[in-house]
Formats: structure tokens, sequence, C-alpha cells
């Protein structure tokens, strides 16, 4: 009888040990776990502030981040949302102020704006000196061009003229001139500038014939001046890829693959529309850091 009992209880022992040890998985039907509220926080504050700073370069205001992180929060950060955020800091007058500045110390290392009018005042009074008759064409044209410089930005707010117009002009000028001085100084520079690459060996030939005067071939167009070399460069498709690849640079931190160089390169040759592409890219999920 002891035997007997001493045996249910080892069975009795063993099945509870079996019984603690063993784990069965139970599925229960859409238990789903919810979204992290906190992280996407995280992530639509950051966005906000980078944007601000990228664009405008400067956080936003305390009302300014109410109203951005509000609106995009309300919409799950959908695509529409981002669009309608990006478009407002776009809109602000700081934009091209900023967006001006920027390319004004890139391109002619923070020149001091003064000598530009200086300079159109003493063209001027040469202009009414006889002895320099034989110069008051090239005078006049250079009026012309500082005067353009001079206007620039205030052309550019109003609308007046475009991104790669801004570009154009920005070149276009003796302080230009004088950073890169030299036929070959001046291609190179406007390659890297804008290309962000040196010309090839065959691009700078051509190039070169068409600076100096001589007639040349450059991406498929050809030239006969340095003005001919600026209007072609500017139209060219190679510079709006370059400006894609800038752009992705700037914001992304890489290259665009092959496809998206292709593709915003397309769209943006097309539509001439510098906010455009820049709302593209930084309304990306890679931008707002959900990638």
């Amino acid at each position: 009888m002891l035997n007997k009992f001493r045996w249910l209880l080892f069975i009795l022992v063993l099945t509870i040990f079996s019984s603690c040890t063993k784990h069965e998985e139970v599925l229960i039907p859409n238990n789903v776990p919810p979204p992290d509220s906190t992280l996407s926080s995280i992530v639509i504050d950051t966005y906000v502030n980078k944007t601000y700073i990228s664009l405008l370069g400067r956080k936003p205001s305390d009302t300014e981040k109410s109203e951005g992180v509000t609106l995009l929060e309300n919409s799950s950060l959908s695509q529409i949302s981002r669009e309608s955020f990006v478009q407002s800091v776009l809109d602000k007058p700081e934009y091209f102020e900023n967006l001006y500045k920027n390319y004004y110390t890139y391109l002619l290392v923070n020149f001091d704006t003064a000598v530009i009018t200086q300079n159109i005042y003493i063209f001027q009074l040469l202009l009414t000196q006889p002895e320099y008759e034989p110069f008051y064409d090239a005078l006049n044209y250079e009026i012309i061009r500082l005067q353009e410089l001079q206007d620039v930005y205030y052309e550019l707010a109003a609308g007046n003229i475009s991104v790669v117009e801004m570009h154009h002009t920005m070149v276009n000028n003796s302080f230009y001139d004088e950073l890169n001085m030299g036929t070959e100084n001046f291609i190179t520079a406007t390659f890297e500038h804008f290309l962000s690459r040196y010309p090839t060996d065959a691009e700078l030939a051509e190039a070169t014939k068409i600076v100096d005067g001589l007639s040349g071939v450059l991406f498929f167009e050809i030239g006969t001046s340095k003005q001919d070399f600026m209007d072609i460069f500017f139209a060219s498709e190679d510079y709006y890829g370059g400006q894609v690849k800038i752009v992705f640079n700037a914001y992304l931190f890489r290259q665009p693959t092959s496809e998206e160089s292709s593709l915003y390169t397309t769209l943006y040759t097309n539509n001439g529309d510098y906010k455009g592409l820049l709302k593209k890219v930084l309304t990306t999920d890679e931008y707002v850091g959900l990638n």
C-alpha cells in the first residue's frame, strides 16, 4: 500500500513539474501593440526644428513650433501635412534672405556689397570723361552687371527671377572673375560650384574655346563667347542634375541614386521650381526620420 502511495506521489510531482516547464504560445487575434506616441512626438519635434534650421538658418519660435507640430500630429505625419508644413516655412520672407546669404558667401566669399555701389559710381563717373570714350561700351557693360548683382536679392524675393537666374548673376560679375581669375579657373570654379565636379578634359577644352571667343561645343550646344558659356551652362541638364546632387548632399547627407537623380533632374529641368525640389526631398521619410 505504501509503495502504491509513493508511486502515485511520484506521478503527481512529475505532472506538476511538467506543467510548470512547458510553454505554449497563445495567439490573440488583432493583438497589435499601440503606436509609440513618445517616439512619434520626438520625430515630429525634431523634424520641425531641423526644417526651420535648414531653410531659415534658425530654430522655430514657440508659436511656429507649436503650429508645425500640431499640423503634423493631427494628420499623423501624412504626406499632405508634410508638404503643407514645408511650404509654410518656404513661404516665409526669411527663406530667400537665407538662400541668398548662403550663396553670396559660397560664391563671392562675402564680398562687401558697398564695393558694388562704389564701383558703379566710379564707372558712371568715367562715362563723363571724354578720354574714356573708347571704353564707354565696356564701362556700360560692367555697370549693368554690377546693377544686376546689386539687385539680385530683391528681384529673387519679389519673384522676378528664379534661383537659376540668381546663380547666373552671381557668376556674371567682376568679383567672381577676380576670385577665379583666368579662363580655366573660371570654368573649373563654375563646374565645382554648381555641378560638384571638375570638368572633363573635353569639356574644359571646349569651354575654354567658348569663353575665349572661339567656337566650341559644350553640352551639345555651340557657343562663341563667355556669355554663351554661361547661357549654355545654366540651361543644361548637367546643371539641373548638379543641383539635385547638392540638395541631396545638403539635406540627406548622401548622393542620390541613379533612379533618384534621373527622376528629380527631369522634374527640376522641366518645371524650374527650386522650392518644389526642396519640398520633395524635405518630405521624404528619410528626411523626416522615419527610416
